[in-house]
């Protein structure tokens, strides 16, 4: 069980041993028409914020700098979309891994 803080993460509760917390910055990229849609997402970029098991209710920072050669405004039209997430993955010492997904919206002033 995770709560985010702002712009911090806290394991509250964990039976299991953790490996690693990372943050992940993915790009989706829809194509639809008449036929169909294609639904493409790619991993532009993981961090790893929190390493090996983790102390339980301290708050871990999240800080990511998004890369400017793979981010754009996020842009929705009728047919072509490219919208962003970050990913909190858990990764436990059994290799099970926990993610969960957290739609952003991308602006350029």
């Amino acid at each position: 069980m995770h709560k985010i803080i702002g712009q911090m993460l806290c394991i509250e509760k964990c039976d299991a041993s953790i490996r690693s917390v990372e943050l992940q910055l993915v790009r989706v990229e829809t194509c639809g028409c008449s036929e169909g849609y294609s639904r493409d997402a790619t991993e532009i970029q993981n961090i790893q914020i929190g390493e090996g098991d983790v102390c339980r209710n301290i708050l871990i920072p999240i800080h990511m700098i998004f890369p400017r050669l793979f981010t754009c405004p996020t842009l929705v039209t009728n047919n072509f979309k490219i919208e962003f997430e970050v990913n909190v993955v858990v990764v436990f010492e059994d290799e099970h891994i926990i993610t969960e997904n957290f739609p952003i919206v991308l602006i350029r002033p």
